[in-house]
């Protein structure tokens, strides 16, 4: 029997509890800890609002995400998303509210062996089919962790449709009036791009693509660049309201 391997130190992880703290105790330890923790020495944390701290750090794999919710029942819940490689560092954090959690499964989308959320889909997205022609920035799996978009299904489409995108040419003039609607998105040039570090080079974003769900709430936006050999380079992800400007 082979031993078990550990994780890619960028895989995401996630830890879920009840907790008997209110967000603003959450936040306030926190803050204690990064001030206090020789392990947080070069760290920092991000976020506004109680409910949710962002914690990046020169020695890290990825950004820690500690989320604080009242999904139902007005029971607490908290969440704290990590790269393996940062288990330690997670690990820590729940040290340091230990008493007051109790460790429970994390929500996962239905019929899917993976955690609600963006982040998580374009993780997935990374280890399938499509990362033959698609290559997933980290970036977009960091700012992932902050959208509300969850049409997976409606995503996977688009994203299909993106990784073709650099092969068509004019052969979508063949294909059905989706495929020519989408190519037409996809192959206009935008003005003040996002960018991308790829290979440690700095890539505008010059092309764009937008996914609607289908239930109409929120649109996510892909910015993307062609790169050599008929591949797309996914670089920044953002969403807005429908119908906002």
């Amino acid at each position: 029997m082979e031993p078990p391997t550990s994780p890619a130190p960028t895989k995401l992880q996630i830890r879920t509890y009840a907790c008997k703290l209110s967000a603003r105790k959450v936040k306030l330890g926190l803050l204690q800890l990064l001030e206090t923790s020789p392990t947080f020495n070069e760290s920092w944390i991000n976020g506004e609002f109680d409910v949710g701290s962002r914690i990046g750090g020169l020695k890290q794999y990825g950004d820690i995400i500690v989320r604080h919710m009242t999904p139902q029942r007005g029971k607490n819940e908290l969440t704290i998303e990590h790269r393996a490689g940062d288990e330690a560092m997670a690990k820590e954090i729940e040290a340091a509210f230990e008493k007051h959690l109790t460790l429970k499964a994390p929500r996962m989308v239905k019929g899917r062996k993976r955690p609600e959320g963006m982040a998580y889909f374009f993780e997935m997205i990374r280890s399938s089919s499509l990362s033959k022609d698609l290559i997933i920035a980290d970036a977009v799996i960091e700012n992932a962790h902050d959208l509300d978009f969850d049409d997976y299904r409606e995503a996977r489409e688009k994203l299909g449709i993106l990784s073709m995108i650099p092969r068509l040419s004019i052969l979508h003039m063949n294909l059905d009036a989706r495929i020519q609607r989408a190519y037409k998105e996809c192959t206009k040039v935008h003005a003040n791009p996002k960018f991308c570090l790829h290979e440690d080079q700095k890539v505008a974003l010059r092309h764009r693509m937008v996914v609607i769900p289908t239930k109409h709430d929120r649109v996510m936006t892909l910015h993307f660049a062609k790169l050599p050999g008929h591949k797309v380079l996914l670089g920044w992800v953002e969403e807005k309201e429908f119908g906002g400007s």
